[in-house]
């Protein structure tokens, strides 16, 4: 058992490491020596749990998307509409971009990899979907106007995180980015809201026990 509980503390030391290493180097610069050495492990300790440098960053990109996950149970939990979680998941992420390692790691892994590389936990196609399947609840509960089609509203829903993405990497601060992402809610939400959903959407980060709750999740 001791032997077990080791090896568990290696492996979580090694993801822990990897993910810092991926967010500060980027999936290309970063090495698994680099990824040895922070976590204080042995190169062989690491090639027995991680042979390739793929295979870290798989484990790495699983993280992420669990915090992501666990974000995104967390303001369902809470009832309010469903639009009201889109936009709050939006803001959360932009914090995210710039305080999680597994959130920052995930989107260099994403943006890096080669064509040809594996990627089963890529960061777009994942987080893109669940704000789509929000989009798509949004639809029969009728927040959405009737005259936008799906494809429009996950086009702008695109472009809004796409954004965001960009202020994180641009270095725009968390508070800049925040005020930003409001007025841009302000000029998207009733271009998608049908009339009866956009009074009830709040357009401003979440505050007070949301965002505890969101910290909560990330650490």
């Amino acid at each position: 058992m001791a032997k077990q509980e080791r090896s568990e503390r290696t492996l979580e030391k090694l993801i822990v490491a990897a993910a810092e290493q991926f967010a500060l180097h980027g999936f290309v610069k970063a090495t698994l020596g680099g990824v040895s050495r922070a976590a204080g492990v042995t190169k062989g300790a690491l090639f027995f749990h991680f042979p390739t440098k793929d295979d870290l960053a798989d484990a790495v990109q699983k993280r992420g998307q669990d915090v992501l996950e666990a974000m995104l149970t967390d303001l369902a939990s809470a009832e309010k509409p469903c639009l009201q979680v889109l936009v709050d998941a939006v803001h959360t992420l932009g914090a995210m971009l710039r305080s999680d390692p597994f959130i920052k790691a995930g989107v260099r892994i994403a943006r890096e990899r080669t064509a040809g590389s594996p990627a089963p936990t890529d960061f777009y196609p994942l987080w893109l979907g669940r704000l789509g399947k929000l989009l798509e609840t949004a639809r029969k509960e009728g927040e959405l106007a009737a005259d936008v089609p799906d494809l429009s509203a996950r086009t702008l829903v695109t472009a809004v995180v796409c954004g965001v993405e960009t202020l994180a990497w641009m270095g725009v601060s968390e508070d800049e980015s925040r005020q930003w992402l409001g007025c841009l809610w302000e000029l998207v939400l009733p271009v998608v809201a049908s009339p009866d959903a956009l009074p009830r959407v709040r357009t401003t980060a979440p505050t007070g026990a949301s965002v505890a709750r969101e910290r909560a999740v990330r650490h």
